[in-house]
């Protein structure tokens, strides 16, 4: 059975933030460099661990400073004001042993619940899984594809708290039932 619990950074042990970092390098898809400070700046941290205590999955909450977010949405290309989106959901990595059972989308859900009265912006890769599961949770895409600098392209997702509330909650709900049962 896998488990989450969310806490802020400051309430981490330095051994839980050192596994949260260690997971986030082991997706592959974020500069490692100042990452160790970037998570500890982070609102919320989110952790699935099976029974065993094993961490098989993250997620994060943050709060970029308006210059981060006016870089993204520039790169993106994106008409949207970077200072109506605040929160950045990030930092979804799940174990390679443990993809393919849903945990992403358990990680997404709860993260998007603790933040559902807020404007939240994300960046994935560019590919066609990722822009599903975007969809199902209000997020849409902002701008074009921009360049990553790891080899990849990356797209601006985001998610208006008066829409995603307003109409796709029937959307939501599916998922957030399936991400509730115990894995």
């Amino acid at each position: 059975m896998v488990t989450s619990c969310i806490l802020s950074p400051s309430d981490c042990t330095p051994q839980a933030l050192a596994d949260f970092e260690n997971l986030v390098i082991e997706g592959g898809t974020v500069d490692p460099q100042g990452l160790a400070q970037r998570i500890r700046d982070a609102s919320r941290l989110l952790f699935l661990r099976e029974s065993n205590g094993e961490l098989v999955g993250v997620g994060a909450l943050k709060h970029p400073l308006l210059g981060y977010r006016a870089k993204v949405f520039a790169k993106a290309r994106a008409t949207t004001p970077p200072d109506e989106y605040c929160v950045e959901l990030g930092w979804v990595a799940v174990a390679k042993s443990h993809q393919g059972r849903g945990l992403s989308l358990r990680i997404i859900d709860q993260l998007i619940s603790l933040a559902e009265n807020e404007n939240v912006f994300a960046t994935t890769r560019a590919d066609a899984r990722a822009m599903r599961f975007a969809v199902e949770y209000g997020l849409k895409p902002a701008g074009k594809p921009y360049p990553s600098g790891r080899g990849y392209d990356l797209v601006l997702y985001l998610r208006d708290a008066r829409r995603a509330s307003g109409g796709s909650g029937d959307m939501t709900r599916g998922v957030r039932d399936r991400s509730d049962v115990n894995i």
